[in-house]
């Protein structure tokens, strides 16, 4: 009896055991039809309604949209999608699908690769949290809208976050934004640090694709897709616009013997750009942050970094920490987040390019056009202008103050452009320096009040008068962005940063050692009223610089501003002088462009990383033809050869900074460092520029570079829209195309229509 019901309650647990499994595997397989996100993952579990065929089986991606030239493809579980390229039928994709082992054993990474969106979280004052679609729950509820989709995601848990994305298809072109309403931190103490959209859009697993990446550093440059092999341990990692100088601590820069910098500054990202082009399939786009720039890094990350992928993306940072000082004497402090977010719409275009534009020059190309197209870029005069720019005075320490300098007075600028008019040097641009009275660093300039050393006001407008009638344009030189500690009163004005400690620059001068950064509102209060001025006494040209290039956030009697405010307030000013005034801008980021007639001190190179492979021009073939862009000066640079040649190859106009004294008289100034100034010794180099590069802006007249390129003998061609090009040979040997035969370190023209 014992046995007959041991059985039967054997049967028992056998049939329940059956019952059991029978279930789980029934969850597994349908969990996994739904998604293939890791354990504690949950996506919403309503699929979106078909639209058009399945282009992947296996990985359930329906077609959510389409162009004439591209269709668009959506997986939900991962926020992923596809881009087909309809005439070639090839694709890139916004996660890792392709399953290679690249070595990574980490739920982090994986679930990084293969999430549509990646997300950084704080916790507490821990900026170290990363939220994705397959390691964190979350709920995904999709909607169709033209052409595209937009996505509700809600991310759970620890969380707590809500945003939404918008992706649709715009032409050519794809739509990524997160409307600014949609953000949502539903936590307290949980904050959304970055949000990365589309991480691996356009991804490459390391040689599979013939290719590269565009780097917005300097000038330009590319990273090959090749097999890195490990070199490196880091990519490129910039923040559009510089970095933010109101989060950031600084030290003095690195100095030989207390004055001379030993360090030469990297480049800022000007323009928010960056590419992926795969040369063996005929496809790449060029990336621009339309909106949330100003709070965006760009990502450029060659395989070997991490995991052996390529890729490159925007960053979008919305919150950061901070160290905020406990006391007066800063011997104590603590980490802080940031009292608020960014509000903006965070927005990427991405420019799709095929076939024979699927390069950089098409990605340059694209970017003329779009610039253009938005109004973010004016066509100017760009006809050819040789830069010399003056020092007027500067200041050397004298018993309890200072006593003047002085480089070229008014007469002595005359003087210079008198003898350069005798060499044939006509139709100069030039830009005064420490024309103000105080010399080059009394600031900040808020009148029109020359220095009596070098004339006074009287002297300083005849010659720009006089100089306008011979055919010489003289810009008065304006850094409206600092402020000087010794000169002026920085008890009120000048910038705190979201520490509410006040930014200071050190230099380690030889006269002033310290400077500050005016709150943006009065940098815009000093721009209108000399611009007023100016243009009320006709000297109506004004060279800006400081806030042309620097964007910050800042605090203000208790409240927190972001650099969207100081972008804002910085544009308004820029565009109310621009009616009363001429204005060229020193090194303008990219949101200043529309306003510039020329770009000063255009970089020529990159800031030379060990991971570029290649530097390319790219914004100059981006602005030839838009802008007049002008070089760094000719005189600070070690190989003269090779600066020029890259003047030749990207259409750039040469600068030159003179003097009418010899350098030595700024031994003991802030401008010690300036050891090569005095006009006689660079008259016959002007003269040789002069004639050279105005001869070559003779056959290019006024067109746009539509390809650049290296042949395969090494010799650079640069093809323009009026059909001439421009050869230009780096190597120690003779080289030919096309017919044109260029002798080694030189550059030879082919005549357009």
């Amino acid at each position: 009896m014992e046995t007959k019901k041991s059985r039967w309650l054997m049967w028992v647990i056998i049939a329940a055991a059956v019952v059991i499994i029978g279930i789980v595997v029934a969850v597994i397989i349908i969990s996994g039809s739904q998604t293939d996100v890791v354990k504690g993952s949950r996506v919403h579990t309503s699929p979106i309604p078909e639209f058009g065929a399945v282009v992947d089986a296996k990985d359930d991606y329906v077609q959510v949209a389409e162009s004439d030239t591209y269709r668009l493809w959506y997986y939900e579980p991962r926020f992923s999608i596809k881009l087909e390229n309809k005439k070639t039928g090839a694709v890139m994709e916004s996660t890792v699908s392709d399953e290679k082992d690249d070595g990574v054993n980490n739920a982090s990474w994986t679930g990084y690769m293969k999430s549509g969106i990646v997300i950084n979280a704080i916790i507490g004052t821990l900026n170290t949290y990363q939220v994705d679609v397959n390691t964190v729950p979350n709920e995904i509820t999709t909607h169709f809208i033209d052409n595209g989709i937009y996505a509700e995601i809600s991310f759970k848990g620890n969380y707590m976050f809500d945003l939404g994305v918008e992706v649709r298809l715009d032409g050519s072109d794809l739509i990524v934004r997160i409307p600014e309403s949609s953000i949502k931190e539903n936590k307290e103490g949980t904050y959304i640090s970055t949000v990365s959209l589309f991480p691996f859009l356009g991804y490459t697993y390391l040689d599979d694709q013939n290719g590269y990446m565009l780097v917005p550093d300097g000038n330009g440059a590319l990273i090959y897709l090749d097999n890195k092999e490990g070199r490196y341990s880091t990519g490129f990692s910039g923040l559009i616009y510089g970095i933010d100088e109101g989060m950031t601590n600084h030290t003095a820069v690195s100095t030989l013997w207390e004055h001379y910098e030993t360090v030469t500054a990297a480049n800022k990202v000007l323009a928010p750009v960056f590419g992926m082009a795969h040369l063996d399939d005929r496809l790449a786009y060029l990336g621009v942050v339309e909106s949330g720039d100003e709070r965006c890094s760009i990502e450029v990350v060659p395989n070997g970094v991490m995991v052996n992928y390529n890729r490159c993306f925007a960053k979008f940072l919305l919150r950061d920490v901070f160290v905020q000082p406990l006391n007066q004497s800063n011997s104590g402090t603590v980490p802080a987040v940031e009292q608020d977010r960014l509000h903006s719409d965070l927005q990427v275009r991405y420019r799709l390019l095929s076939e024979e534009n699927a390069d950089y020059s098409g990605m340059a190309n694209a970017y003329r056009s779009y610039l253009l197209d938005s109004g973010l870029a004016e066509k100017r005069d760009t006809s050819y202008r040789t830069r010399v720019d003056l020092l007027g005075t500067e200041r050397e320490a004298f018993l309890m103050g200072t006593t003047a300098v002085t480089m070229t007075s008014a007469d002595q600028a005359k003087d210079i452009f008198d003898d350069l008019r005798s060499l044939g040097v006509s139709n100069v641009l030039s830009v005064y320096k420490g024309w103000q009275s105080g010399g080059l660093y009394d600031l900040p300039i808020t009148s029109f009040n020359s220095d009596a050393a070098i004339g006074g006001d009287i002297a300083v407008k005849n010659l720009v008068l006089s100089e306008a009638e011979a055919g010489n344009t003289i810009y008065l030189y304006d850094d409206a962005l600092s402020v000087n500690a010794t000169t002026h009163s920085t008890t009120y004005n000048v910038m705190k940063m979201v520490n509410k400690r006040t930014f200071k620059q050190e230099v380690n001068g030889q006269v002033y050692d310290t400077f500050y950064y005016l709150m943006p509102g009065r940098s815009s209060r000093n721009i209108t009223a000399l611009s007023d001025e100016l243009g009320k006494r006709e000297i109506s040209n004004l060279a800006l610089a400081g806030i042309t290039d620097t964007l910050f956030s800042y605090s203000s009697k208790g409240s927190y501003y972001s650099r969207t405010d100081s972008m804002d307030i910085y544009a308004d000013a820029v565009n109310d002088a621009d009616v009363k005034c001429s204005l060229i801008m020193e090194t303008p980021n990219a949101y200043l462009w529309r306003y510039s007639d020329a770009f000063l001190n255009m970089p020529l190179s990159s800031s030379d990383y060990l991971y570029l492979d290649r530097e390319i021009p790219f914004l100059s073939m981006v602005l030839k033809g838009v802008v007049p862009m002008y070089s760094e000066y000719v005189n600070f640079e070690a190989n003269k050869t090779e600066n020029f040649l890259r003047m030749a190859e990207s259409g750039m106009f040469p600068s030159f900074y003179v003097a009418a004294e010899n350098s030595s008289k700024l031994i003991y100034t802030n401008s010690s460092d300036l050891y090569s100034l005095e006009y006689s010794s660079y008259r016959s180099t002007i003269a040789e520029y002069d004639a050279a590069l105005r001869e070559l802006a003779g056959s290019i007249n006024g067109a746009c570079i539509i390809k650049h390129e290296v042949l395969d003998n090494g010799l650079v061609r640069v093809t323009y829209d009026n059909g001439a090009a421009v050869y230009v040979n780096y190597t120690e040997s003779e080289l030919s195309a096309d017919g044109i035969t260029v002798n080694a370190l030189s550059y030879a023209v082919k005549e357009g229509v």
